[in-house]
């Protein structure tokens, strides 16, 4: 589909992988490419997707880049692209399933947390890393970790930094179950084509969007106070 992202339907289930040969940074580019690939999965009338990224990392956040470059307004649109990004996944019609074939982290954590359902394996390392680095966490992300953290999980994630893997991750919230690295992607593919077949769409999306209710104006008011909440 593209050097970024690739596309490939199978029956009822459309996966789109990520794919930049780094770290599948969350560029502008790359959000452009994904959102591209869900728009496919919406025409080919697929019932479940899977995101997953290449053999090494589901995705190592945001381009560090562009916050570099001093360009406000780049920053600005890619954060909003970034969270725009998981509001679709949240709100998806279909099921989202998300294949953790490596450490998520920051964004990429944020977009793993977005998903129906999160594959990981022993190697899948969660972790929002922004105090660690200096950059103070946006709302938009702070209500995405309340939504699916457990509350010790979510205040430890957030102002330490804290990396979860294995079964904690799993007890914390970033993950729904754990298989072999080389499994990942087969088992997420598995749970889609399950869920294609099992769940009626319409009662899907309409169920969860009353789940994720206020969750969702949360992160909206978060990224349309994004230009205040970083002003200078």
């Amino acid at each position: 589909m593209s050097s970024l992202v690739s596309y490939e339907l199978n029956e009822s289930v459309a996966t789109i992988t990520l794919d930049d040969g780094k770290v599948n940074a969350l560029s502008p580019a790359m959000q452009g490419d994904i959102n591209s690939a869900l728009d496919r999965t919406v025409e080919d009338g697929a019932k479940a997707v899977v995101l997953t990224g290449n053999a090494k990392v589901f995705s190592g956040g945001f381009d560090l880049s562009v916050f570099a470059s001093g360009d406000t307004q780049a920053t600005l649109a890619m954060l909003a692209g970034g969270f725009e990004l998981s509001l679709r996944c949240l709100t998806f019609p279909v099921p989202v399933i998300m294949a953790a074939t490596g450490p998520a982290i920051a964004m990429g954590s944020f977009l793993l947390l977005s998903g129906d359902h999160r594959v990981g394996s022993p190697k899948s390392r969660c972790q929002a890393n922004e105090v660690a680095i200096g950059m103070t966490l946006p709302i938009a992300a702070i209500e995405i970790m309340r939504m699916r953290l457990t509350r010790a999980a979510f205040q430890r994630g957030i102002s330490m930094a804290a990396t979860f893997t294995g079964d904690a991750a799993i007890a914390a919230g970033w993950l729904d179950e754990i298989v072999e690295p080389d499994a990942v992607l087969t088992r997420a593919q598995q749970v889609a084509a399950e869920a294609a077949a099992a769940l009626n769409a319409g009662a899907h999306v309409g169920s969860k969007l009353k789940a994720r209710a206020d969750a969702i104006l949360a992160i909206r008011a978060g990224i349309d106070g994004l230009p205040t909440e970083f002003a200078g």
